[in-house]
Order: C-alpha cells, then sequence, then structure tokens
C-alpha cells in the first residue's frame, strides 16, 4: 500500500484530509454528548438546573475550536494550500487590525456574552431590572451579541451584551433556590385595626395558591399617608414567570378579604357644587374613609 501511494502522492494527501476531517467531525460530536451528559451529572448532583446558556455558548466555542484546528490540519496536508495559509497567517495581522477598529462594538458585545456565560449574573427565565435604561422582564435568550428582555406588555428588548455587561442590573432570582419576593402595597383607614389589618393580610397571602414558604409572610406598616396608613407585606413564589400574575392575583383575593373583614382602603374624593346665585364654582375635596 505504500508504494502506491508514494507513486500517487496526491491521493495521499486527500486521503489524509478525508480522514481528518471525519476524525474532526466525531470529535465534535462526541464533545456535544460529553457535554450533554456533564450538565446533567452536576444538575443531579446539586439538586438545580445548570445554565443552559453557558452549556450552549461553551458547546459552540469548543466545537467551533476543534473544526478551525481541524481545517487548519487538513489544510496542511496539501503543498499548495499549505504556502498559502502561511501567506494568509503572516498577513493576518494587519487585516486583525482592521477589522477590530471597524467592529470594535460588535466585539465588545462577543466579549461581554461570554463572560456573562461564565460568571451568569442572571440565566434565562431570571425576572431583572435595569434601572438606567428603564427596563424590566423575564430574561428570554442571551445571546454571543445580544440579550432579549420580555416586558411585561409582552414586547421584547434586545440589549447588547456590552450594555448588560457594564450596567447596574437588578435580577431578583440571584439567590439559588430562593423564592421571588413579590410586594404587594396598600392602604388602610387611619381608623383601622392595624394587627387586624395585617393578620388579614398574612392569611391572604398564606392563601395564595403559589405561596412558597414554610413560615408566615412579613407584612409591615411602611408609612402614614394623606389618606391613610399604608402597609407592605410580600409573597414568595417559586416560579418567577408567574410574577406579574401572581401579584395580581394576590391584590383581588386582598381586596375582598377586606371587604369581608370591614377593612376600608381609603381614597381621595372630590366634590363640585354650584352654590345659587353665584356664579362661581367651588371645589372641595375630602378623604373617603
Amino acid at each position: 500500500m505504500t508504494p502506491f501511494f508514494d507513486a500517487h502522492p496526491s491521493l495521499r494527501n486527500v486521503l489524509c484530509v478525508i480522514v481528518i476531517l471525519a476524525v474532526t467531525a466525531a470529535a465534535a460530536r462526541l464533545l456535544k454528548r460529553l457535554l450533554i451528559k456533564l450538565g446533567e451529572r452536576i444538575d443531579r448532583r446539586e439538586k438545580k438546573v445548570t445554565s443552559k446558556v453557558s452549556q450552549k455558548m461553551l458547546g459552540k466555542l469548543l466545537v467551533s475550536i476543534i473544526y478551525i484546528l481541524g481545517i487548519i490540519t487538513a489544510v496542511n496536508q496539501i503543498p499548495s494550500l499549505n504556502r498559502t495559509l502561511t501567506t494568509v497567517l503572516a498577513g493576518s495581522g494587519i487585516l486583525a487590525v482592521v477589522v477590530g477598529f471597524a467592529a470594535q462594538e460588535s466585539f465588545g458585545n462577543l466579549v461581554s456574552g461570554f463572560f456573562l456565560s461564565i460568571f451568569k449574573p442572571f440565566d434565562v427565565g431570571d425576572m431583572v431590572r435595569i434601572d438606567a435604561e428603564n427596563v424590566a422582564g423575564f430574561v428570554e435568550d442571551i445571546t454571543l451579541r445580544h440579550t432579549v428582555i420580555r416586558t411585561a406588555a409582552g414586547t421584547r428588548q434586545i440589549i447588547p451584551n456590552s450594555l448588560m455587561g457594564s450596567a447596574i442590573v437588578e435580577n431578583v432570582n440571584f439567590l439559588d433556590n430562593e423564592p421571588t419576593l413579590i410586594p404587594i402595597e396598600v392602604d388602610v383607614a387611619y381608623d383601622t385595626d392595624l394587627i387586624l389589618a395585617q393578620q388579614v393580610m398574612r392569611e391572604t397571602l398564606i392563601s395564595h395558591p403559589l405561596y412558597a414558604w414554610n413560615g408566615d409572610p412579613r407584612v409591615l406598616v411602611t408609612g402614614f399617608g394623606a389618606s391613610g396608613i399604608s402597609l407592605k407585606g410580600y409573597l414568595p413564589i417559586k416560579d418567577a414567570l408567574q410574577y406579574h400574575t401572581a401579584g395580581s392575583d394576590a391584590r383581588v383575593m386582598l381586596k375582598q378579604a377586606f371587604d369581608r373583614a370591614g377593612i376600608t382602603i381609603p381614597f381621595q374624593t372630590v366634590t363640585i357644587a354650584n352654590q345659587s346665585g353665584e356664579d362661581s364654582i367651588h371645589i372641595t375635596s375630602g378623604e373617603n374613609n
């Protein structure tokens, strides 16, 4: 067999290229399977789901490196292409500088996306808030270039990763295995029995179908306003995607519970009166308690 290939060096080179490319493809597929099994093993050991984004990005990066190395190795088996590749690599330094200046922002997004996938300040499904951009919602997808946030209105905000990496991001799901706390605020009249109001609010929050805490929820007296006394409670839930729906249901349940207990939620009223014999209109305002 060796004399045959010595007599046909071109055929030998082609065969080497085919073998190298086949080994490269097999190695890439094997790596993908190993990463999937490794992620599943980590999930079982830590009893939680690891970042799918990190696994996805890491898998793509490693597979890309394998393909690049495989292609370069295959090209080196062909003498004519080997010389061309050497020339290209020699001049790639100048090309890299030119491309770098032209694509600084895009490259910054790629680098930021890579670091976001490693350090994981947030993950898909987390609820985040970016005050500087006045954006709040659930992380729907993270790519190497941008992060997709689904707002409460159902719209998608496409935010470059360079901004996500430098901005102050509030992540309500940052603590592992900790419930998401939904603040529920309400005012009660000044003549209300605050102990009763706090108890009714606690019982209402506990009765919520998504309540996810072993103990009683916190209900605090947070201030004295023009209309009444402010109460604030927290509804803990496990599924952050139910944040807005659970909060809405809790407020409806609380209003119904206050009505049954005879607890008044104060509101401001305005009365417009036109006194007889006068052209002027007098407006008086008061509080409904």
